[in-house]
This record gives C-alpha cells, structure tokens and sequence, in this order.
C-alpha cells in the first residue's frame, strides 16, 4: 500500500464543480483537479480555483472510493 501519510486532503472548487484531492500541498491538489476539470494541469483557469479544507461528507465520500478498486494503487482525486 502506497505511503499517504505526507499527503492531506483538499476540496478544490470551480463554480459548481469539486474536486476532492490528496495532496501534499495546496498548488499539487490544484494542478490535479485542473486536470480533472479542464483537461491540463496548467489552464488558464486553474488560478480561479478555490482550494479549501474538505467538510465531513467530502472527507467521507472520498475515503469510502478510496480503496474500492482493490488494487495496489489508492485514489488521489474524485470529482464530487
């Protein structure tokens, strides 16, 4: 099992739109949710990404999919 422990969990938020990311830093979690939404990590529109802590039902949605494939590699992002 890959090592999570330097990594926290970030919401990242696109008008409607959220992504919910293990990261180690804020700038990583942004770069993998511009991906997600956008298509490339560096988009014009990564900049107006909102980056904040997730609440509980993010925190849960994301770590109840988080070992659901059953393989030896966990999820780092979700679109919510």
């Amino acid at each position: 099992m890959p090592d999570t422990r330097d990594r926290t969990l970030y919401v990242v938020e696109a008008a409607r739109r959220r992504v919910v990311a293990s990261a180690r830093d804020a700038g990583r979690a942004r770069a993998v949710a511009a991906v997600l939404l956008f298509g490339r990590a560096s988009a014009p529109e990564r900049d107006q990404l909102v980056v904040r802590e997730p609440e509980e039902e993010e925190r849960a949605a994301f770590k109840e999919r988080q070992f659901a494939s059953g393989g030896p590699v966990t999820l780092s992002a979700m679109t919510l």
